[in-house]
């Protein structure tokens, strides 16, 4: 029984986890690319590079981002799904640090990792037996992280 305590534990600690790291970031994405945040402009993707030598390492890219209301550059963190040498439309950050693709297009590859996180938080609930888990339940809420992961993937790769 302490085993399945603890498993229990921290499988829920671990799929919450990857959610809210992964979610913060989504929102911050989501809301360059409706323009609701930030300034619009230009950014050329310059390099990328692996982020780490993990197994769950991710792309970095760095690029060079044009205000339209002024014409300054600006050196920043791209999205981890670009390729060298675009140019994108996209919204820098108030901060000036980051910048992502403005538009449809980022707004939905803004998906995938939110809803790889909904997947771990279902398989958790079902694997617990949890009232709110059920199996109807668990493949209606599947079934929306499936179509975001796929959604957000073809964004990524269009």
């Amino acid at each position: 029984m302490f085993t399945r305590v603890v498993l229990a534990i921290a499988a829920t600690a671990a799929a919450v986890g990857w959610t809210l790291t992964a979610t913060v970031p989504a929102v911050v994405d989501i809301g360059l690319a409706t323009g609701l945040t930030g300034a619009p402009g230009t950014l050329t993707v310059l390099e990328c590079h692996d982020g780490g030598s993990s197994r769950r390492s991710r792309q970095v890219c760095t690029g060079s981002f044009v205000y339209d209301a002024t014409g300054e550059k600006a050196a920043v963190r791209a999205f981890s799904w670009a390729d060298p040498g675009h140019v994108y439309p996209a919204q820098i950050t108030n901060g000036g640090d980051r910048a992502g693709v403005r538009g449809t297009q980022g707004a939905l590859a803004a998906l995938v990792d939110p809803s790889i996180g909904l997947i771990l938080i279902i398989a958790v609930g079902v694997a617990l037996e949890l009232r709110a888990f059920r199996l109807a339940n668990a493949a209606v809420i599947g079934a929306v992280g499936l179509v975001g992961i796929a959604v957000g993937t073809v964004a990524q790769s269009v």
